[in-house]
């Protein structure tokens, strides 16, 4: 007995053996993809840097670090930077003040101050004082936005903008490379056991006090891999940065024309969060329906609030209207508008949605009366040879704006004296997440088609389509992505593939050590992906989708370029189908296993989540996006355990009376909730109303309380349809 014992323990059980399993197959990884070179990027998989300066976001043009000074810039011991305005430059020192204070917070978190000095001194150049910074602006021909930062051991700081947006960019990566190197500090401080100055504390502890950085804590890596060249003193090697945009619109679109409408506080938490990633355009858009009485979200005090905010923040605010239908007349139409002019009376910019842009396009009259209250107005619009000529003609105060799409037709059908943005979506229609290679596509393409001399710069729009119950922290890698493109469309997008969950926890979560979150979104969207590539057939991926950086486009990749092909309709996922129709599913190709591996890999996510919540600091908004992330993947795990008992109990014979009584549709071949047996319908409707309970909170924290109604439907429905029916009046009381 004592043998067979022993034989027992040493025998490895199937589920073991499933644990170790994965849904994600080795062959199907953003490598094998969008690159033919993957080999050159296979250092940057686990969020490896060459430099601490790849996490500088957006990358700036030039770098020039003099690795070979035997001296470095030294933080003050007093831990104040003294602000000193250049006497020769013509900015007003207030305006210079205030560009400063937006900064300050992000620099205060992780103990240095600022301290204004007024104009510089005589000996200001040769003077030993401590945490010297020089501003100044000076018009020297570049575009606007442009700087140069220069750090020196004796000189200190000098920070030299060609207007007042290039003060803020500079100040920006100036406060990016002081809290990387007081991260690294601080890391190898707790590595060592030492006291770091100031007070400041060598364990995450306090809000934002990470500042910047790796996942180290959470896989047992050392700063030194993940943060290279920064000294264990945390002193700044001297360096000049020379940076300007390639495009003057880099704009980031909020659509709340469904039932998702944030409210004002985590918009302008948006706004600075994206001004320092140096967006400068936010588009608000809203929906007004012609039935109801026209009415915004928003009261005018915080409408203005927001529009002061993001003045301060040099991003442009643009509100933008349209309707739910075109079948519109031209005098109801000009109501609304004025309506909605009336409601943004100090607005230089507007736009407007399709369905308003078609009867804008064709009413000219109307169109120039709009313009006389505002000078600039976008249009979003398809194009095609229909409308051609009229867009073609459009005034030059008009812009269009067009889906990035490849081959990108535009051009061929509009005049070149035109101006066009183009705009690319943060996630992909009909999924919940957004897979990490189509977000690395999307960039790659707005890169590309930014050459064209049409297109003043590209938009990524936060849109409500399909599930937008989502929440927005699985949208900010997308956002980066496309900021980073426009700013500097250089940028090397099949290394920051890899490394956008570092570059979001540092300038997004403010963070390093929260990776993991984005790491784990990047997780849920693969699997997702995966397993709607299983249910639809697409086994294998598509050799013909991996771009060839390094050629130019010939006529064999005239319809794919970077794995968008043309007028490829994506299928909707499996996880989306089932949360909007349990009771009509085709389990063809899906089998028990695969739901299993699914569930697997979520389980690993869960697990990574847990160890997150461990490291998190005492910091409300790094809890509600950890919260949000553990809500989409308790709802896939919720809807991998569904999939799962379908794929079981699909093939028994169902009570054709009973689906009649539960009003449950029944079609030959197809699955649903009719299938499963109550008492795991009642387990599954029991973890869909402790799904619903979080998901409330998690809603609540970040948009309007009169939309939770509406956006709760989705989850309603689907509860009704797991209860079973004895239970239906049950069910009532408890939604």
């Amino acid at each position: 007995m004592d043998q067979i014992a022993r034989d027992v323990r040493q025998h490895r059980s199937v589920d073991d053996m499933d644990d170790r399993m994965s849904l994600i197959s080795c062959t199907e990884t953003l490598t094998t993809q969008i690159f033919t070179d993957s080999p050159n990027y296979d250092k940057y998989r686990d969020g490896d840097i060459d430099s601490w300066t790849d996490l500088l976001w957006p990358q700036p043009k030039l770098i020039s670090i003099k690795h070979h000074s035997t001296r470095n810039f030294e933080f003050p011991k007093d831990g104040k930077l003294k602000v000193y305005f250049d006497d020769c430059s013509s900015a007003n020192p207030r305006q210079v003040m205030q560009i400063i204070e937006l900064s300050k917070p992000l620099l205060t978190c992780v103990g240095v101050d600022i301290e204004y000095r007024g104009h510089r001194l005589a000996d200001h150049e040769t003077s030993a004082l401590e945490g010297k910074v020089t501003c100044g602006v000076f018009e020297d021909g570049r575009p606007s936005g442009s700087y140069t930062l220069t750090i020196d051991a004796v000189r200190g700081v000098e920070v030299v903008g060609s207007d007042y947006a290039g003060i803020r960019h500079a100040f920006a990566t100036f406060v990016q490379i002081v809290r990387l190197h007081k991260y690294a500090q601080q890391k190898m401080a707790g590595h060592s056991g030492q006291q770091l100055p100031n007070g400041v504390p060598n364990v995450p502890s306090t809000p934002n006090g990470n500042a910047s950085g790796d996942h180290s804590f959470l896989n047992g890596s050392g700063v030194s891999k993940q943060l290279p060249d920064i000294g264990p003193d945390g002193t700044i090697k001297e360096l000049t940065i020379r940076d300007q945009p390639d495009r003057s619109f880099r704009a980031v679109y909020q659509d709340f024309s469904g039932c998702r409408i944030l409210n004002p506080d985590t918009v302008l938490k948006l706004a600075t969060r994206l001004s320092s990633c140096k967006a400068n355009y936010l588009f608000i858009n809203f929906e007004v329906r012609t039935t109801d009485r026209y009415q915004l979200p928003y009261t005018n005090r915080e409408l203005f609030h927001m529009m002061q905010v993001c003045q301060e923040l040099f991003i442009t605010f643009v509100p933008s209207i349209d309707t739910q239908s075109n079948y519109l007349e031209g005098d109801q139409a000009r109501v609304i508008i004025d309506q909605f002019l009336d409601d943004f009376p100090l607005c230089k910019v507007v736009h407007f949605g399709p369905n308003l842009a078609s009867l804008l396009i064709s009413d000219r009259k109307l169109l120039t009366s709009i313009q006389r209250r505002v000078p600039r107005i976008f249009l979003s619009t398809h194009v095609d040879e229909k409308n051609s000529s009229l867009l073609s003609t459009l005034p030059p105060f008009i812009t269009l704006c067009v889906e990035g799409t490849w081959p990108f037709d535009v051009e061929k059908f509009v005049s070149p004296r035109v101006s066009i943005v183009i705009k690319f979506s943060t996630g992909d229609d009909g999924y919940l997440c957004a897979a990490p290679e189509s977000v690395a596509k999307k960039a790659l393409l707005a890169a590309k088609l930014s050459d064209r001399q049409t297109v003043l710069g590209s938009m990524v729009c936060d849109l409500s389509t399909g599930c937008e119950a989502m929440p927005p922290s699985l949208s900010y890698m997308s956002m980066l992505a496309s900021v980073g493109v426009a700013y500097n469309s250089a940028t090397d997008m099949k290394k920051y593939a890899f490394l956008l969950p570092v570059v979001a926890a540092h300038h997004m979560l403010l963070d390093g050590d929260m990776v993991s979150l984005f790491e784990q979104v990047q997780t849920l969207g693969k699997v997702e992906h995966q397993l709607t590539k299983y249910a639809y057939g697409y086994w294998k991926p598509n050799s013909s989708s991996s771009p060839n950086a390094n050629a130019d486009i010939s006529s064999a990749s005239e319809t794919t370029l970077f794995g968008i092909s043309a007028n490829k309709k994506m299928p909707i996922s499996v996880f989306v189908e089932m949360i909007l129709n349990p009771e009509n599913m085709n389990m063809e190709r899906l089998t028990p296993v695969v739901f299993k591996k699914a569930r697997i890999e979520l389980k690993r996510t869960s697990s990574a989540l847990d160890a997150a919540s461990k490291l998190l600091p005492y910091n409300y908004d790094l809890a509600l996006v950890l919260e949000e992330i553990r809500l989409v993947t308790e709802l896939m795990v919720l809807v991998s355990r569904l999939g799962q008992y379908m794929c079981v109990y699909g093939t028994h014979p169902i009570d054709r009376k009973k689906s009649f009584e539960e009003g449950l549709p029944y079609s030959p071949g197809r699955v649903g909730v009719i299938n499963l047996p109550a008492p795991i319908r009642t387990d599954l409707a029991n973890t869909m109303l402790r799904v619903r309970g979080q998901f409330q909170h998690v809603w609540l924290s970040r948009s309007i309380p009169s939309t939770l109604q509406n956006a709760l439907k989705m989850f309603d429905n689907l509860f009704r349809a797991l209860l079973p029916h004895d239970l239906q009046e049950m069910g009532k009381q408890l939604l």
